[in-house]
């Protein structure tokens, strides 16, 4: 690379269309300014004319490769903005970009389609953007099933404590309603605060609840519940 193979691409750049360059272009860029450098410090007289002309060499070449990289750019983003509002593939040849251009290229397009989604779709198709509030509201509720029965444990899972088995009435098996009587020791009164999936708890009973329900549940279910923040002991 020299400063004659730099003005050459910059006249070529001056074009509608992006051309080719060769992957270490930019690479060679550097080198050459560099030697540049080097020689207007070896000379170690800045006013002399070789020193002058070198440094104006440099100057030169700087200036270039900036024009180069600037046109290049606003040709990158064009394609991309194109690209963006356009049902055909790309019509420009985008094996012309470096990867570091393609980069550019990628950024601008999802940033465009990105905005897009949350200013044009809402006026022009309204009925799509809601469906799809809609959907991303409903998945950013889900509570994880496997996560909530881990927390909250499972019977088959779960050996029961020795001290229940004795407050349960007697007349009743381990799979029947636990009697609420001992309430203050083995169960306990909450407030649910989100919608959540039916688990089975230690009393053996299967509960489906959803928000702003208010149960009686067994309290080693509920101690995994308020530990995922998910409810709100009352009693």
């Amino acid at each position: 690379m020299d400063g004659n193979g730099l003005k050459n691409v910059l006249r070529d750049e001056g074009s509608s269309t992006l051309k080719s360059l060769h992957p270490g272009f930019y690479k060679d860029v550097e080198k050459y300014l560099k030697e540049l450098e080097e020689e207007i410090f070896k000379i170690d007289n800045p006013r002399s004319v070789e020193s002058k002309m070198l440094d104006n060499e440099l100057q030169s070449a700087i200036t270039d490769i900036e024009v180069i990289f600037i046109r290049r750019i606003r040709k990158i983003i064009s394609y991309a903005t194109n690209n963006a509002f356009s049902s055909m593939p790309p019509s420009q040849d985008m094996s012309k970009l470096l990867p570091e251009e393609k980069k550019v290229y990628d950024a601008v397009l999802t940033a465009i389609n990105s905005a897009r989604a949350e200013l044009l779709v809402p006026i022009l198709d309204p009925q799509a953007a809601e469906s799809k509030s809609k959907k991303e509201a409903s998945e950013s509720s889900k509570v994880d099933t496997s996560t909530i029965t881990e927390e909250i444990g499972d019977t088959n899972d779960v050996d029961r404590p020795e001290h229940m088995d004795a407050d349960i009435p007697s007349g009743t098996s381990n799979k029947d309603e636990i009697g609420k009587s001992n309430i203050n020791k083995e169960f306990v009164v909450v407030r649910i605060l989100e919608d959540l999936p039916t688990f089975k708890a230690m009393d053996n009973r299967n509960y489906t609840l959803h928000a702003e329900d208010v149960v009686v549940l067994p309290a080693l279910n509920v101690k995994g519940l308020i530990k995922r923040n998910v409810a709100q002991m009352i009693l």
